[in-house]
């Protein structure tokens, strides 16, 4: 009898901890959909919830919003212990974060070893979520490599990193990408290939490749010229959360 009681009480509490997880998950899309509205202050009161329930990329992006004022005060080392407690719940790019607070003395005191320590602990959190198949780690880790930060300074390490994080779908690393092609920085000018990187970011939802497609297109240099496609990548940009000064005026309100 004993033993069913056990059984029983330990399938409730998987039960319940499987529903908590769901519940943790919808709060923490919730969020990130209100973000994307420019509802700041909702999202910020669904990230504490999720935050407060252990949620540490939740932590992050509500460590984010006290840092730069969306849709709450400015509060630096409010900040700070957030991104303290989602880099202690295993996220990396908040104790990447938090390493260029304590580097600076931004919100917590300046001090150079714990924020060595911190960057180093992000770079091994980073590089085990990479080889997992998680692209934005594989792009975080790519800066890490390109500015030196925990790491020695390796260009073509980095270059590979972002390659492996557009591959992966992480939008955002397909418009660094094109970027240094489009500037020649770090790699040889190309605007071809910036242009295919712009396009593969874009399907990839990030807003500010779109933006950089229509570009192309409304110049027309290196790409036939094209108002009716420029228009229609901008306006996909800006719907995507772009915050580029373009998608503040009427092309964000289309």
């Amino acid at each position: 009898m004993k033993s069913i009681f056990k059984i029983l009480l330990f399938s409730a509490l998987l039960g319940m901890a499987f529903w908590s997880r769901v519940v943790l998950a919808d709060d923490f899309e919730e969020a990130q959909k209100a973000q994307l509205a420019n509802q700041d202050k909702k999202a910020a009161r669904l990230y504490t919830k999720a935050c407060n329930a252990g949620h540490s990329k939740a932590c992050h992006q509500l460590a984010y919003q006290y840092e730069r004022a969306k849709g709450i005060p400015r509060d630096r080392k409010k900040a700070a212990t957030l991104y303290e407690k989602a880099c202690n719940g295993g996220n990396g790019e908040s104790c990447k974060v938090l390493g260029g607070l304590y580097k600076y003395g931004e919100g917590v005191k300046k001090d150079a070893q714990i924020s060595q320590r911190l960057l180093e602990k992000a770079n091994r959190i980073a590089a085990k979520s990479c080889d997992d198949g998680d692209g934005e780690a594989c792009y975080q880790l790519g800066f890490s490599h390109q500015r030196g930060e925990g790491v020695k300074a390796n260009v073509k390490q980095a270059l590979q990193l972002f390659e492996k994080a557009c591959e992966q779908g992480y939008g955002e690393a397909c418009r660094r990408l094109g970027k240094l092609h489009e500037e020649g920085n770090i790699v040889i000018e190309d605007h071809k290939k910036a242009f295919t990187y712009y396009e593969k970011g874009c399907a990839k939802d990030d807003g500010d490749s779109c933006l950089s497609v229509g570009l192309f297109y409304f110049g027309g240099r290196w790409v036939p010229q094209d108002f009716a496609k420029a228009e229609f990548y901008m306006q996909e940009g800006c719907k995507l959360g772009s915050e580029a000064d373009m998608c503040q005026g009427d092309l964000g309100k289309r």
